[in-house]
């Protein structure tokens, strides 16, 4: 949809955006939250964020604060405190919804968490678009086995099977279902017998992340504190087993090409164990840990190729950032162990498919994009950047989910 069919300048209609975490987090939902109120905001509506205190920085965050014309109210979550603190997040975010859906009354509602979906429609709320970020039952099956036993393995099962069961009565509840992905509606078929599942596209920041000519990034590298004119391969996500970071260490110790090094940006709970793998490959003068970014484009815009190593992603906004800003990417094709959403975003004739998600196959491929000719290099990421331009745009998602919702009226249903 054009963007100029909605506009509602000048009037006092509200847009609800909700998830159970925000900035300054750092994730493809977070960043999603931000640019859609940044949306809303361009086609008037006055627009608030909901979301915990919850952030991967371990820092104090306020109940309330305006961001860039955007209202944000967060939600204590009470963390750390088991039961008794779930309980205490359950109460606090019902409480905070019920208030603001009164105050506001809200005409556009998206959600993009399960829990936080559940407790806006016990609250009342009626017109709610779920967006969709993964399907919890196949996304914590991927990450789960990394070490846990005794009680913790315990816990993490009954986490499992609740946020299981929530996602399911979520499905249910919500008014409209959307997601990214031909590889989603497939996935959240599996779960309901719902027709009404659409298939939009998310967006990608074009003034944020764009291509730097090879002079240029050489430049940028030193400024960042690495001088290197190696071929430098770029993953970017948590540490956790669905990454499939591992097979891109192994991949680039078995290229076997001192010129080559890998940057993994991030962090989780599978850091100390990277750090002793690099150890233990004795990799450490091509492998780099960056840890987690506050500015991640900058890395992109350094870096030569990009590696999408997941098995399991819903789609990965990483790809598109990686598209945008020019890179060719290095990807595995979707199989019954490799569930992603690579094949519907990048082309094989403009990037690199692997056979199968295996270190040897990843290590052919990372040879082969290190090896492009500087003709060959520029028309990938000419061709890359120019899709993100055509394909990828907040603006239309923005559109989509109003045009989807707009027949529902708002409702706050005595409770």
């Amino acid at each position: 949809m054009n963007p100029s069919l909605v506009n509602i300048s000048e009037s006092n209609q509200y847009a609800l955006i909700t998830s159970n975490m925000y900035r300054p987090s750092i994730g493809g939902i977070e960043n999603s939250l931000y640019h859609l109120a940044q949306e809303y905001k361009a086609l008037g509506y006055k627009v608030i964020i909901v979301t915990s205190d919850i952030n991967n920085l371990n820092t104090d965050l306020p109940d309330y604060e305006i961001e860039n014309g955007v209202e944000v109210y967060r939600y204590r979550a009470c963390s750390g405190q088991g039961v008794l603190g779930f309980i205490k997040q359950v109460r606090n975010a019902f409480n905070l919804y019920k208030k603001l859906l009164n105050k506001y009354k809200p005409s556009v509602v998206v959600c993009r968490y399960h829990f936080n979906l559940v407790l806006l429609k016990l609250a009342g709320c009626n017109n709610i678009a779920y967006l969709i970020p993964g399907v919890v039952k196949n996304e914590t099956q991927a990450s789960m086995a990394q070490g846990l036993s005794g009680f913790s393995k315990l816990r993490a099962k009954l986490s499992f099977s609740f946020h299981v069961k929530l996602q399911n009565l979520a499905l249910k509840q919500a008014n409209k279902l959307f997601v990214f992905s031909q590889n989603m509606l497939s996935q959240v078929s599996e779960l309901t017998n719902r027709q009404d599942i659409k298939v939009t596209k998310p967006g990608v920041s074009l003034s944020r992340f764009y291509p730097l000519s090879r002079t240029e990034k050489l430049i940028a590298r030193k400024s960042l504190g690495h001088d290197t004119e190696r071929h430098v391969f770029l993953c970017i996500g948590r540490h956790v087993k669905a990454k499939g970071f591992e097979t891109a260490i192994r991949a680039i110790v078995d290229a076997n090409n001192s010129n080559l090094e890998l940057w993994l940006l991030g962090d989780g709970p599978l850091t100390d164990y990277f750090e002793s793998l690099i150890i233990k490959l004795k990799c450490q003068k091509q492998v780099k840990l960056i840890g987690r970014q506050q500015c991640p484009e900058q890395y992109y815009k350094v870096a030569d190729t990009f590696v999408m190593s997941s098995i399991y992603e819903p789609l990965g906004q990483t790809i598109l950032e990686a598209l945008a800003t020019g890179l060719p990417i290095v990807a595995a094709p979707s199989t019954s162990n490799v569930v992603t959403a690579s094949n519907e975003i990048i082309d094989t004739e403009h990037n690199f498919f692997s056979h199968e998600h295996s270190v040897h196959a990843f290590s052919h491929e990372f040879k082969k994009a290190s090896q492009l000719s500087d003709d060959e290099y520029k028309k990938i990421s000419e061709f890359n950047r120019k899709q993100a331009e055509i394909r990828f745009s907040w603006a239309a998602l923005a559109n989509d989910l109003i045009a989807e919702t707009s027949n529902s009226t708002f409702k706050v249903e005595s409770r």
